[in-house]
């Protein structure tokens, strides 16, 4: 079976590749955000971290990105008067603990995956942008897809062994970003955090020629819905991603979020699904997944909590759960000590590690468990 069919179904895979994505703390937004004209930015972050798998042993490592993605940005905004802003972002993944890039795509397919040698590519954000006071902004590029956005916004951990986003993305090329893509937010609305009723879409291209069945392979159109009150955020969202092999993948979710006197309660449910089951992961078609995380206000700091459990359709009726909890304690407004713990327990045909990606713990054996610590330092420029 072609090989792109296992990087096109969610966390239905014994093992998924992905990419590192924002923040980890309240109120976090992006580093550099509002400062008129072109400025630098970044975040630097580092730990010490061990990792388990039943019947794989263990892994020890100094890892990048456990509370937040370590990353390098540009970016610049111009008044072009009567209400109307033009503007850009690049925005770099770094490895912090090697110094290198990490891998961009460049057609929303197995087949674009592209890193030259650790070399910087700007992975995350390169997008131009026009933005109208009164119509929302419109942007061309590279961008986070609007269905990763609830994964996002009401995952306690976001990044680092805590995170449940290794299990709940879609494909591995546009789980997170879409590159080609032309994007739509509505007024004030420009990233997860919205106020009153906002909506997100975009529409990116595989880019592919000829005239076969997959010539519109690695193309998506996604939106999100929502409302953000004065205590509470709701959203819905929904990805359609092109692939003639899998019957294409959709990727669907819901998220909601009430906070009070620092404190956050945060849930979210979905479903992830092909039209064409795939053999060679025991049948699977649909995976559906349901998170209750908080992160819970003490004293300077906060302690972030999150139980996941993700179940699939396969003829092994395989399921997973993450049960996750840390503790986050800034020293200055820029700098932060960390400490994460997370466990794994898989079912049937699975065999999900405690983190993925290039620091991925040990695989476990079919059904085993997998666990495993972050302890870091985070620094924000």
């Amino acid at each position: 079976m072609n090989k792109t069919i296992l990087w096109s179904v969610l966390a239905l895979a014994p093992q998924l590749a992905w990419a590192q994505t924002g923040a980890g703390h309240p109120g976090a937004g992006h580093p550099g955000a509002g400062q008129p004209g072109v400025s630098v930015y970044g975040v630097v972050d580092m730990a010490l971290s061990s990792y388990r798998g039943e019947g794989a042993g263990s892994r020890h490592m100094v890892t990048s990105s456990g509370n937040q993605a370590s990353r390098l940005g540009f970016k610049g905004r111009e008044s072009l008067g009567d209400r109307l802003w033009a503007g850009f972002e690049l925005e770099s993944g770094l490895n912090t603990d090697t110094g290198t890039g990490q891998a961009s795509n460049t057609n929303n397919q197995a087949s674009g995956a592209v890193n030259p040698n650790g070399a910087i590519t700007f992975n995350r954000k390169s997008y131009v942008y026009l933005e109208g006071q009164d119509w929302g902004q419109l942007r061309l590029g590279r961008d986070y897809t609007p269905a990763f956005w609830n994964l996002f916004a009401f995952d306690p951990f976001r990044v680092g062994v805590g995170m449940s986003g290794h299990v709940l993305n879609g494909t591995t090329a546009t789980g997170f970003r879409a590159s080609n893509s032309v994007g739509y937010f509505s007024p004030g609305c420009t990233t997860f955090q919205c106020k009153g009723l906002f909506f997100q879409g975009m529409l990116a291209a595989g880019e592919n020629t000829g005239s076969d069945a997959t010539k519109r392979d690695g193309n998506l159109y996604a939106w999100r819905l929502g409302y953000g009150g004065a205590d509470f955020d709701i959203a819905v969202a929904s990805a359609t991603t092109k692939n003639a092999a899998v019957g294409d993948f959709v990727q669907s979710n819901i998220g909601g979020a009430y906070q009070w006197q620092g404190h956050r309660l945060m849930a979210l449910v979905g479903q992830n699904k092909t039209r064409i089951p795939v053999a060679a992961l025991s049948g699977t078609s649909r995976g559906s997944f349901w998170q209750l995380g908080a992160w819970i206000s003490v004293g300077p700091g906060y302690i972030p909590v999150s139980y996941m459990q993700l179940q699939r359709n396969d003829a092994a009726d395989s399921a997973a759960r993450k049960l996750a909890v840390g503790y986050v304690h800034p020293l200055s407004k820029r700098t932060t000590l960390y400490g994460t713990y997370a466990h794994v327990t898989n079912r049937g045909a699975l065999r999900l590690p405690v983190s993925s990606g290039a620091e991925q713990g040990p695989v476990p054996v079919l059904g085993g468990n997998a666990s495993g610590f972050d302890l870091g330092i985070r620094h924000v420029f």
